[in-house]
């Protein structure tokens, strides 16, 4: 009698042996709870990966509020009228789809993806439960509130820059940026409006528009491309267009001495190729096509001016190499955050041929390198090394032109777990730049105690000490907080002729500069995770024309 009403019940559900005997191991239901009030940043070491690739049969969306647990009235008000990311827009975001064959390292490149969404605090993606074959997945996400009145205020180098406008990272919750806002700069103000839409009517087109109007010119810019979205993509276009009109300062001790007018229009248009990760690699082919005509306009009286115009036209092939191993860390370049650290080599390659043939002002070869390495050389030595040029060369009278060449370095020592110390340094090279562009040093660039644009010429090096305490404090629930004391040494110089329009370069205030100073940083946990407040003082220890006692810096960065 069981075994009949057994078979009855087989019957009228409509179930078939095989789906009998497919068994679903539960693997990480018991976390849901948990991750639903706890704020996801907190270890999550017990998720249980998956051993063997699967196809994905369902995914789940858990979406965190701002305030995971309400204390205070103003989670409450916070959770109330923040509207949640769209579930189709973290769907949009994640690098497969159902009925897709994937393993467990591209959960942990979804959970990259995500994380680096502004309007996200963390992510985590992880098999929920496996069905023979099969697996369902859970994405577990935290929004951060991201509408906000733009009420800005930059100080480096003693120039002020403010803006007023309003900005949202995540537009009504679709993943959308929006940013209009009057800005006042040193140079220029006006009024400025972005709009960023990485996942077009939820495909994986990205499109992004500027528009500026600004009292000594104009900026309007399209992007629209179809990128590599993930590691095992295959295939990559897209096309940039710009057109920048603006007013560029010749700066020296901090003191403008001449204005350029430079009225520039480009255009650049790729395709890409990729036969997806092979290995611990990816390589990935790109063709494309390039324009750039750039008209100056020299006042009255300048010295040794330039050209007038340059055009140059070229086709141009490149070839990008990235190296599949990633680490999660935390308090390196965040307070607290997970950090996503890209270990191994990172390499572009890019040639292109500019001829006269094709419109433009004579034979030129056009090059970029971008190489770099970053690797363990212990458990808490961190190194990262990279180069980096552009440049070109003009065949016939066999001269480099705008050539640009910079090599860097970090050292990162996690002495403890709040503490790190951090050396950083960088040396730059600059070969034939054209009038307008400067190769400058100061508050700006990094030499926090002195006034931006200090010194400039063709040689730079900057080298920065830097000590780090990563707080646990967490003032109302709203910021992480954390410290820095620092050491600052550089100088910029010309080793060649220096341009016509310098006056005479006497004092120690050309040798080498240095300061010391403190610092204080504050990472928001409930607005948009790529902003990091430094507040530093910096005292320098060379004096010179326009420096003070102290310097006050006061910026908004996307790391420390």
């Amino acid at each position: 009698m069981r075994l009949l009403l057994v078979v009855w019940l087989i019957a009228g559900c409509g179930l078939s042996t095989s789906a009998i005997a497919a068994t679903c191991t539960v693997l990480n239901e018991h976390r849901l709870d948990w991750l639903r009030t706890v704020a996801i940043a907190t270890d999550l070491a017990n998720v249980k990966p998956a051993s063997n690739p699967f196809t994905v049969r369902d995914v789940r969306v858990v979406r965190q509020d701002v305030f995971p647990v309400e204390q205070h009235w103003l989670a409450r008000l916070a959770n109330r009228f923040h509207p949640k990311t769209k579930a189709r827009v973290l769907l949009a975001a994640l690098p497969f789809e159902v009925g897709d064959v994937i393993g467990e390292p591209v959960l942990k490149e979804a959970e990259r993806i995500l994380r680096a969404k502004p309007y996200f605090y963390d992510a985590r993606v992880f098999v929920r439960q496996v069905c023979g074959a099969e697996a369902d997945i859970d994405v577990v996400v935290r929004d951060v509130w991201t509408l906000t009145p733009k009420i800005g205020f930059n100080r480096a180098g003693g120039d002020n820059e403010f803006a007023f406008g309003l900005s949202d990272a995540n537009l009504f919750g679709l993943g959308k940026e929006i940013d209009i806002s009057y800005e006042r700069q040193d140079e220029r103000e006006g009024i400025n409006f972005v709009l960023t839409d990485p996942n077009v009517f939820g495909s994986r087109w990205a499109a992004r528009a500027i528009l500026a109007d600004n009292d000594d010119g104009h900026r309007y810019g399209l992007q629209v491309s179809k990128p590599f979205f993930a590691l095992d993509s295959r295939f990559s276009t897209g096309v940039v267009l710009n057109d920048d009109q603006r007013d560029n300062g010749l700066f020296l001790l901090h003191d403008k001495f001449w204005e350029i007018g430079v009225d520039s229009e480009t255009l650049r248009t790729f395709v890409g190729f990729s036969k997806g990760r092979r290995g611990r690699w990816v390589d990935r082919l790109i063709l494309g096509a390039a324009y750039r005509h750039d008209e100056f306009t020299y006042p009255v009286g300048f010295p040794e001016p330039g050209p007038t115009e340059r055009k140059f036209v070229y086709p141009f092939v490149a070839w990008q190499r990235v190296e599949d191993r990633f680490v999660n860390r935390s308090n390196l370049d965040r307070v607290g955050r997970t950090e996503d650290i890209g270990l191994g080599i990172r390499s572009y390659l890019e040639l292109g041929w500019s001829a006269e043939s094709f419109g433009g002002i004579g034979d030129y070869l056009v090059g970029r390198v971008l190489l770099s390495g970053r690797w363990y050389l212990a458990d808490r030595h961190l190194l990262r090394v990279g180069v980096e040029f552009t440049g070109r060369y003009e065949i016939e009278d066999r001269v480099t032109d705008e050539a640009i060449t910079t090599l860097a370095a970090t050292y990162r020592w996690q002495h403890r777990d709040q503490w790190s110390l951090v050396l950083r340094g960088n040396y730059t090279v600059v070969r034939n730049l054209p009038v307008h562009r400067q190769l400058t040093l100061g508050g700006d660039r990094g030499l926090r105690g002195y006034p931006s644009r200090y010194q400039i010429g063709d040689r730079q090096y900057l080298f920065t000490l830097e000590e780090r305490y990563y707080t646990k404090l967490e003032p109302f629930g709203l910021f992480r907080v954390g410290w820095a004391a620092f050491v600052d040494f550089g100088r910029a110089w010309y080793q060649d002729s220096a341009p016509a329009w310098t006056p005479v370069r006497k004092g120690d205030h050309f040798d080498t500069l240095a300061d010391v100073g403190v610092g204080l940083r504050l990472e928001s946990i409930r607005t948009r995770g790529d902003r990091v407040i430094h507040i530093d003082v910096a005292k320098p220890l060379v004096d010179g024309p326009a420096v003070g006692s102290f310097e006050l810096t006061l910026t908004v960065k996307q790391s420390l």
